[in-house]
């Protein structure tokens, strides 16, 4: 409404103040000064420019913390190596802004290892890593530090081939995944809110037995999936056989914080009668909003290959997952895309699971050969609903952009760019060098990030666009 009046508001005030004007100058600047409460587009986007006046280097690194924010990194010097020891010491300029622009700490961190950065909703974890030997730094948001914690996976007879990926929680700890010869799961952790603890420590876990899984041939091992209301998860995957099953089902295990067994689910059914599945695998992950879990496999359906996804939670009256959706696509011209081939000699990975807030993202992906390139997938994206908001053959996903392909895309391969705000900001790079596109965000309220690098001598700028959905 307060939109609508302004035409009127402007033309009676225009009116009352012409008559006391002196001279031409005074009149068009009252005009353009009330032409001015126009509401205009341009008020939905931000743009920040950092470059190496305000920031005192050059950006060597750029850490993506989800839906936590992101983080810059600027070096004294242009492509730096990273530290390797005291000799090597290596101070890092850190900006970190959250996803909305809202939130921005600029703080330094010296490193002489292996540099990475990570986040939970509560801290930001930056671990710098020396062979076995790990310092982690525990901050806010602010970028004010908390806690530094060292320790030496030496010390307790690991070493850092063994470590197949680490976790960290919302109440601050960090968990490691190990696997023995016998491909057992092993879980270290250590509580880097603490002062005292200064070791891993093994946690002992009550491993249920494997009897929901009993009748198929093949039964994978243990993982931890990640946490869930408040627990954590391990999941067990079962087949009626390694290769080529067409039944498969999970047996999850919930632990509350002290590792005592609190819950055990099977997920089962999720191919559907007449639906064979295809591959050696499914793709089983939790979508931490939600907190629900997603799974999708490659399927054959009336001849045709394409693949399902469906949506489970937590029933709370049975020992079984309840299925909140189930979807089943068809690839899209894979005759010509070959993103799944059925030829006897390659077994076919499954769709990729990736989450964006309540949004889940699922991708059929086609091996690519070069690992420059994006890789050719047939992407879908559903709502916290279930509902289909995407679905299209694309190269890469919405955290990868390739500039040059995007430049010449004449297969339309970049569609759900065009369709976004940031698409009239990226074109503009496409007559420039040495630029490359950082990240690109779409949040689950359709808001718009862009993060691109001119990482020209005499630009050196890092740009960051954001947009509110319109």
């Amino acid at each position: 409404m307060f939109i609508g009046i302004l035409p009127s508001i402007k033309a009676s005030l225009i009116e009352l103040i012409l008559p006391k004007m002196r001279n031409v100058f005074n009149c068009l600047f009252a005009i353009i000064a009330f032409l001015c409460l126009e509401v205009s587009p341009t008020y939905s986007q931000s743009k920040i420019i950092l470059d190496k006046a305000s920031t005192g280097g050059y950006c060597n690194q750029y850490f993506d913390l989800g839906d936590h924010g992101f983080a810059l990194i600027f070096n004294k010097n242009k492509d730096v190596d990273e530290g390797v020891g005291k000799d090597a010491a290596l101070l890092n300029n850190i900006y970190y802004y959250s996803k909305d622009l809202s939130k921005k700490a600029v703080f330094k961190v010296t490193t002489n290892g292996q540099f990475t950065m990570h986040a939970t909703k509560n801290n930001i974890f930056i671990i710098d890593r020396l062979s076995t030997k790990y310092t982690v730094r525990v901050l806010d948001f602010t970028g004010r530090e908390l806690l530094v914690k060292k320790f030496d996976l030496e010390d307790i007879g690991l070493n850092q081939d063994q470590i197949f990926r680490f976790h960290f929680t919302q109440m601050g700890k960090m968990m490691f995944e190990v696997y023995d010869g016998h491909d057992y799961l092993h879980l270290f952790q250590i509580n880097l809110m603490s002062p005292e603890q200064n070791i891993l420590s093994e946690i002992d876990i009550p491993v249920p037995s494997g009897a929901p899984l009993e009748n198929l041939k093949f039964q994978g091992r243990w993982q931890l999936v990640g946490e869930s209301g408040g627990y954590y998860v391990l999941a067990k995957k079962g087949a009626n056989a390694e290769y080529d099953p067409n039944a498969i089902a999970y047996h999850l295990a919930f632990y509350d914080e002290d590792f005592q067994l609190f819950r055990e689910l099977l997920l089962d059914n999720f191919v559907m009668p007449g639906t064979q599945m295809i591959g050696k695998d499914a793709s089983f992950s939790l979508n931490p909003v939600l907190q629900s879990f997603i799974v999708s496999c490659l399927i054959i359906k009336n001849g045709k290959t394409g693949f399902m996804v469906a949506n489970y939670g937590m029933d709370p009256n049975s020992n079984v997952m309840k299925l909140f959706w189930h979807k089943e696509f068809e690839l899209i011209n894979n005759e010509k895309y070959k993103l799944v081939e059925n030829d006897g000699l390659s077994v076919p990975a499954p769709p990729v699971i990736a989450h964006k807030g309540p949004k889940v993202l699922v991708s059929v992906v086609k091996g690519r050969t070069n690992v420059q390139e994006e890789a050719l997938n047939q992407m879908v994206v559903f709502n916290p609903q279930g509902n289909t908001v995407f679905n299209e053959v694309q190269m890469g996903n919405y955290e990868q952009l390739n500039l040059d392909g995007y430049c010449v895309d004449n297969n339309n391969m970049y569609s759900r760019i065009k369709k976004l705000q940031m698409n009239t900001a990226l074109k503009p790079y496409c007559d420039m060098q040495n630029c490359d596109v950082l990240d690109i965000d779409l949040d689950a309220n359709g808001n718009e990030l862009a993060i691109v690098r001119n990482y020209d001598i005499k630009k050196n700028q890092v740009i960051i666009y954001r947009y509110t959905a319109k």
